[in-house]
């Protein structure tokens, strides 16, 4: 196998070639810097792949000291420059990445966190037997959508309930989202599950995102025909899923797709940017133009024509509902981020206020 087989395109060859001031990759030599991708990462070491093999390496310093964000830091998915030797290997140099996930990974502390990078797909798994109330889908919807991923909805274990059951999930899904893909399946059955290799295909590179217990690990074992990545059952008395996954790890398929496997996000925080609600939400976004004020909340005022639209049905209720839950979630996180950017400024004026005292006192 080698680095073309697991996705790097003419895109991340025309940076390597750019970076190295070579024209071909023909012209490298064993002293020079070679383009890898991360395929797993453990604490401060990186599992990189190369047209040489797998490589455990550390990051050069520049580029931690250059980091003032976790993102800045090399993240599963990305393609970067190494520089080998005998017994190390080092990252120098990050590729420009063609996209990242983000997820809100402290809303007090207004932090986000990268997930993955260079990414085709991202399947969202719906576990059928922990129902995930449509509002939390949205926010997946959204989160991938601002990360300029094709988002893939996926609810899994089908065979646990009749083929009514599920097919009315799919048709709720279906009518609350219209725009986005959806599809029902089953890993031990294998019930549409190859569904998934009409996507997963040669130089793509797919990410499984979803609750704890959802099954994501299980379609990666089953696409692979391997029980390459650990299962665990779903608690039985909450339906809450347990931890299996405790790392991302990209992974290739036989068919040369990439898939990477992430642990299961329990909390998927909106970011600031709006874009992904309004992607997700493009049709009501366009209705909301004709509301009587540019600053309606959809929720009770005068003259709203998304609620019009509602009370003549329509708009499905759990799409709109959705839409109104994070239209809230975003604006309450954009009063948070007000209110930290406040908190911070007055801390340095005090800071300020206090270095200032002491140069007096000095003086």
């Amino acid at each position: 196998m080698k680095i073309k087989d697991i996705g790097f395109d003419e895109y991340f060859e025309k940076l390597a070639l750019d970076s190295l001031k070579i024209n071909s990759l023909e012209e490298i030599n064993n002293e020079d810097l070679v383009p890898a991708r991360v395929i797993r990462i453990n604490k401060r070491y990186y599992t990189l792949f190369s047209d040489d093999g797998e490589f455990l390496a550390r990051i050069k310093g520049k580029i931690r000291y250059n980091s003032e964000i976790q993102s800045e830091l090399p993240v599963v998915g990305d393609w970067v420059l190494m520089k080998k030797s005998d017994n190390n290997a080092f990252i120098d140099t990050i590729l420009t990445r063609k996209n990242i996930l983000y997820r809100k990974a402290n809303i007090k502390k207004n932090d986000i966190q990268a997930i993955v990078s260079n990414i085709d797909y991202a399947f969202i798994i719906v576990g059928i037997d922990n129902e995930m109330p449509m509002s939390a889908i949205a926010r997946y919807l959204s989160v991938v959508h601002t990360s300029n991923i094709k988002p893939i909805i996926a609810i899994s274990k089908i065979d646990l309930y009749e083929d009514e059951e599920y097919k009315e999930l799919l048709a709720l899904i279906k009518e609350t989202y219209p725009n986005e893909t959806a599809f029902a399946y089953s890993s031990k059955t294998g019930k549409n599950a190859d569904t998934f290799l009409k996507y997963i295909k040669k130089d793509t590179s797919s990410v499984f995102i979803g609750a704890s217990g959802a099954g994501k690990s299980t379609i990666i074992n089953y696409l692979l025909k391997d029980e390459k990545m650990k299962t665990q059952e779903v608690r039985e008395y909450d339906f809450k899923g347990m931890h299996t996954t405790t790392h991302r790890e990209l992974l290739v398929l036989d068919s040369g797709g990439v898939v990477i496997d992430t642990p299961g996000l329990r909390n998927l925080g909106l970011w600031e940017d709006d874009k992904g609600i309004k992607k997700t939400f493009e049709d009501l976004e366009e209705y909301a133009k004709r509301c009587k004020f540019k600053d309606c909340t959809h929720q009770h005022e005068p003259d709203c024509y998304i609620l019009e639209l509602l009370e003549n049905d329509e708009i499905p209720y759990e799409r709109y509902d959705a839409y109104i839950t994070l239209l809230n979630e975003n604006r309450e996180l954009q009063k948070s981020s007000i209110e930290i950017k406040k908190d911070r400024k007055a801390a340095l004026k005090k800071i300020t206020k206090h270095g200032n005292k002491n140069k007096k006192v000095n003086k």
